[in-house]
């Protein structure tokens, strides 16, 4: 998930300019005192290997706490990607379509008788100046989907929260460390910043577009890791995650260690199916054919491991992967049996009932 930075910041940014948390490692930031925790989350990861470039997309609601009766504006949250990304909006009905294709098949029965995009396009580069930090700088920025999105490369954690601490924002030591490995691998970072509706009570549930990532990148994986103190949300959650590639896909944390995620769903969809998915995506210069591959995996883990994130490989297994069928047994028609049966019972009630009565004027006499 997209790391979710929690910041403290006053009501002009919550969040590290409030960043939609686009993955499962996401690092919220929120303002001062303000607790933001992901509510649900889907994504679709779209795997061009030809290309080496990964699409993501994510839909997700949070759920935000503030103290008292302050109302809750705004958050923001990162998310690293290894190259500078294209940002574009979506219509995230692509979740709905592909919920539909994997979705159990339905059995009626009667009841028993006897019972490519190119990187060039999409964000308006910005001009490499420092923004506020001299260690900072702003590779593009774009307003998207509802947000407002800055694509940074820092030179270090310091750097970074420092630049976001000057901006009112809480970096917390957690958030310094969890941003560490990514800058020091040359990762970019991007922020959002989203804004919900006001709210006067001490919680709200803030939705948001979907956004489309699109990077280059040597594999396909999901920003999974979360600040260490993010890692026992207090709020449930399902992950629910459809990989779109050339063959069924696993999912492993770091380079092998075991992903508490099912596969529920996979197979190829052919055109048919995929239909209605590519028109609500629309990445240029991609398209899935007769031979791509859906696989729709699950986790309701909690707390999740978060310390790596989550690389998608081919799954040793190529074989398809169907949720159990759904029997709906139908009302019955056939009705005439029901009056039979109801006079059979009537005639049989009544002669119980007269050998009794004859039993009793025969004891009493």
């Amino acid at each position: 998930m997209w790391t979710c930075v929690r910041f403290v910041v006053p009501a002009l940014f919550v969040g590290v300019f409030a960043f939609p948390t686009s993955s499962e490692g996401c690092a919220v930031i929120p303002p001062r005192g303000v607790v933001v925790e992901v509510a649900t989350e889907s994504a679709i990861i779209i795997w061009d290997e030809k290309a080496k470039t990964q699409h993501f997309i994510r839909r997700a609601t949070f759920a935000a706490t503030a103290p008292g009766e302050a109302p809750v504006k705004d958050f923001g949250f990162l998310v690293p990607t290894p190259s500078v990304p294209v940002l574009e909006e979506v219509d995230d009905k692509a979740f709905d379509e592909l919920a539909k294709i994997t979705a159990p098949k339905i059995e009626t029965r009667s009841p028993p008788s006897g019972g490519g995009c190119a990187m060039g396009c999409g964000m308006a580069s910005a001009p490499k100046a420092a923004v506020g930090h001299a260690d900072v700088e702003l590779l593009a920025e774009k307003h998207v989907a509802g947000y407002d999105a800055k694509v940074m490369k820092a030179g270090d954690s310091d750097a970074l929260a420092a630049w976001l601490n000057e901006r009112g924002y809480e970096v917390r030591p957690a958030l310094a460390r969890w941003l560490k490995p990514y800058l020091d691998k040359g990762w970019v970072v991007t922020a959002f910043k989203i804004a919900g509706a006001s709210s006067t009570g001490a919680s709200t549930a803030v939705g948001s577009a979907a956004v489309r990532m699109s990077f280059t990148t040597e594999a396909p994986f999901f920003p999974y890791s979360e600040p260490d103190d993010m890692r026992e949300a207090k709020t449930r959650r399902l992950f629910r995650v459809y990989a779109i590639a050339n063959q069924k896909m696993a999912g492993v944390l770091g380079t092998k260690e075991l992903w508490a995620g099912n596969t529920v769903w996979a197979g190829k969809p052919g055109a048919n199916g995929w239909k209605g998915v590519g028109t609500h995506l629309k990445i240029p210069g991609w398209a899935p054919n007769e031979g791509t591959w859906l696989t729709e995996f699950e986790d309701g883990s909690s707390p999740r491991k978060g310390g790596s994130d989550l690389t998608f490989i081919p799954a040793a297994d190529q074989t398809s992967v169907e949720r159990p069928t759904r029997i709906v047994y139908a009302a019955r028609t056939d009705t005439g049996a029901a009056p039979a049966f109801a006079v059979l019972a009537g005639a049989a009630m009544c002669l119980f009932v007269s050998r009794f009565l004859v039993a009793l004027v025969n004891r009493r006499e």
